[in-house]
């Protein structure tokens, strides 16, 4: 056989390969597992609260799940084989941080590296509803059902109170007015029914393949925080009993304000720090009067002690520093930054909210 022959031959058989190898699909997965719901109205669930709403858990405490072999079966679900994230079709996410859009996948937290609730709570609804599911995260870090969501029905501060903190303010801006005092108390609130009526009014600009004919309805609210309230001490010498009445009050506001005057609501509890007086505030919100369909899920179960220990012995600074940043990457009021504690209270809320709904 001549050189000449035998390169022709060589190249023909590689060409052949290659194509043969190319018809044969990668993954049972190339089809979306997935898909966009096509039938009934856009479920809305509004996801509200502060940074541990937000989320603060890094994706590599994911990616650790994912790939170890004693979590494996419950996380891989969110990565390809390729070694790409998942998406869900059938649940879309918008959210404040960044004002960030589009189909559920990790990477909705406080940046696009971090995750929170709403990843587990998605899946769950994902799964349990079979209409198209939107969630609206409102959440900003550092704030307050005190001040921040102080809701329009609830008492403002005293003049006298009011009068104090202008005279603070005014130490470090000397130009600031008592309009700018009183603006401040319930703007998270205000910002937060904002946001979901803007996002609702231009769905089709957020979400294209939203067709306008199916129609969208507000189906739940998840409101989840606690820190800056629990820390106030004002309110620690009283045991907490008017943050129980200004929570209710909120969601009572909500309704009014969305025109959902039955909408379910899941207090998730605030499982960070020692627990006490300020759980049982959130807890008793639920004998309040007007508050039928709301429940109050608890997530101290899933804390994780080991992590805490190893920030407690300062393995995130040391040696075996990769030890903690597998499975954390935050301080304990952020959970510790564990996707794996976050992905439980998210699939806890998720559960929860899917028992008010009667599914």
């Amino acid at each position: 056989m001549s050189t000449i022959r035998f390169i022709v031959i060589l190249i023909v058989l590689t060409v052949v390969a290659a194509v043969g190898s190319a018809q044969v699909p990668e993954s049972a997965f190339e089809e979306d597992p997935w898909p966009m719901a096509k039938d009934g109205p856009v479920k809305i669930f509004i996801l509200a609260g502060q940074s541990n709403m937000q989320g603060h858990a890094a994706l590599r405490t994911l990616e650790y799940l994912i790939y170890n072999e004693e979590t494996a079966a419950k996380y891989q679900q969110w990565k390809d084989r390729r070694g790409n994230w998942y998406e869900r079709s059938d649940v879309w996410v918008w959210t404040t941080d960044g004002e960030r859009y589009g189909n559920l996948r990790p990477g909705f937290g406080q940046s696009e590296f971090k995750l929170g609730a709403e990843l587990g709570f998605g899946w769950v609804m994902g799964e349990r509803l079979d209409e198209q599911v939107l969630l609206i995260k409102t959440c900003w870090g550092g704030r307050s059902v005190k001040k921040d969501f102080l809701p329009p029905s609830a008492e403002m501060p005293s003049d006298n109170q009011l009068q104090e903190e202008l005279e603070r303010r005014r130490k470090r801006n000397p130009d600031t007015t008592m309009e700018e005092v009183k603006e401040a108390y319930g703007k998270a609130y205000r910002d937060m029914i904002a946001h979901v009526k803007e996002v609702r009014a231009s769905l089709k600009s957020y979400f294209p393949k939203y067709d306008d004919k199916r129609g969208a309805e507000l189906a739940g609210l998840v409101f989840f925080q606690g820190w800056n309230d629990m820390v106030d001490g004002s309110q620690r010498q009283e045991k907490y009993v008017n943050y129980t009445k200004r929570l209710a009050t909120l969601i009572r506001d909500v309704r009014k304000d969305l025109d959902a005057p039955n909408l379910p609501v899941v207090i998730g509890e605030l499982g960070a720090g020692k627990p006490g007086d300020f759980q049982k505030a959130q807890a008793a919100v639920v004998n309040e009067p007007g508050m039928d369909n709301v429940k109050f899920v608890k997530t101290r179960d899933f804390w994780e002690p080991e992590v805490e220990q190893m920030v407690t012995d300062g393995v995130w600074k040391g040696p075996d520093w990769v030890k903690f940043y597998n499975v954390g990457s935050e301080r304990g009021y952020h959970y510790l930054g564990s996707a794996k504690i976050m992905y439980k209270m998210g699939s806890a809320f998720g559960e929860g909210m899917i028992e008010l709904l009667g599914q």
